[in-house]
């Protein structure tokens, strides 16, 4: 059976969260890769035995690297040489900056000047598609040991499937939509969206009937379990959310659009961790780094193409974050005006807030 590159991803993806390895190749060279997040001791023990008399790697962030005072020699990713066995404890304490007071005793280690990086890259992207921790082993394997591994129905890509820029669409599919009244006002519709290379969807809430020849109202905004639905006062969605429907029923006209990207991206799990280190001392920011993921992983072309598909390229944009305005500017969406989304500060987000303001550039 034939598969696109896009659903070769996808099985990558899937494969990776179940803790099984992968096989990435460049050229004529295999390599056997897997997430340490979802790695067990079996399936260790199982990799050790193949990478017998193969160079074995962890490949994470240089975020991550700088914590465990790794040197980097990448733009983008750190290599670190493993020359003997290692447990599953010490992997997982290398991957999880939540374990850096239980296991403190790690290094020193040795990173890797040469080599394949282009391939090390691939499989930290990977590990972030799936919402896992940006950590993963790699281990050289020669074309025998592939053969035998495929043949076992092990899931395999060409790199150059991921460095190849391809004729993307500029439109997300509606794959479904009908009316929804809410609090009363009957003119409001629910559309879903999804991406060909994930199963995550997004939601167009539409109020009214957006002008195409004026600039519609329009509200990005990023799943946050915690504070939408739970009411938590660590962050100010809630009450952007709330604040963004109201105003948008009330003058009932708007789009608010509802990405599935929590935690900035990184996935409610990893939210958690984030939060965890926010509670023995790093900021917001701080600790998505020690997590070894970037201030920001969501993705803002969805919300460009989903708008797209809506017939919408001109919009007055309900935020706080100018960057915002340029990742949307950058996608053919233009911003015609930025209305601020002030919400209240209490003291468990005052830090959140500031922190946003200085280092982020969120404007309040």
């Amino acid at each position: 059976m034939f598969l696109s590159s896009s659903e070769i991803s996808s099985r990558l993806v899937s494969d990776l969260r179940l803790g099984l390895p992968i096989i990435l190749y460049d050229e004529k060279t295999y390599f056997l890769t897997a997430a340490i997040e979802t790695l067990y001791s079996e399936k260790l023990d199982k990799i050790m035995e193949i990478a017998e008399n193969q160079n074995f790697e962890i490949a994470i962030t240089n975020r991550r690297a700088k914590v465990l005072n790794v040197r980097i020699y990448n733009e983008s990713v750190t290599r670190i040489s493993i020359r003997e066995k290692v447990s599953i404890q010490l992997l997982q304490a290398i991957a999880d900056p939540s374990k850096d007071l239980d296991y403190p005793l790690k290094g020193p280690f040795q990173s890797e000047r040469n080599g394949k990086f282009d391939v090390a890259s691939v499989s930290l992207s990977l590990c972030k598609k799936a919402r896992l921790l940006p950590a993963s082993i790699i281990v050289n394997i020669p074309k025998s040991i592939r053969d035998e591994l495929v043949s076992s129905q092990i899931s395999e890509s060409d790199i150059g499937d991921f460095k190849i820029k391809t004729e993307e669409t500029k439109f997300l599919p509606n794959l479904s939509s009908a009316q929804l009244p809410i609090s009363g006002q009957q003119n409001i519709s629910l559309s879903v969206f999804r991406e060909v290379t994930d199963i995550s969807e997004h939601y167009a809430i539409v109020f009214g009937n957006p002008k195409i020849n004026q600039p519609a109202l329009t509200r990005i905004h990023s799943a946050c379990f915690t504070g939408d639905l739970l009411g938590s006062e660590k962050c100010d969605c809630g009450e952007q959310f709330s604040v963004s429907m109201s105003k948008m029923r009330n003058e009932g006209n708007g789009i608010l659009l509802y990405l599935n990207q929590e935690g900035r991206g990184i996935g409610l799990a990893n939210k958690m961790r984030a939060y965890h280190l926010q509670n023995i001392g790093f900021d917001t920011v701080d600790a998505n780094h020690r997590l070894g993921f970037e201030d920001d992983e969501r993705d803002l072309e969805i919300a460009a193409k989903i708008l797209k598909s809506l017939g919408v390229s001109d919009i007055k944009l309900m935020t706080n974050n100018p960057k915002k305005i340029e990742l949307l500017t950058d996608n053919g969406i233009t911003v015609k005006e930025r209305v601020p989304l002030i919400v209240s500060m209490n003291p468990n987000n005052e830090n959140y807030l500031k922190t946003k303001a200085k280092k982020s550039g969120h404007l309040f």
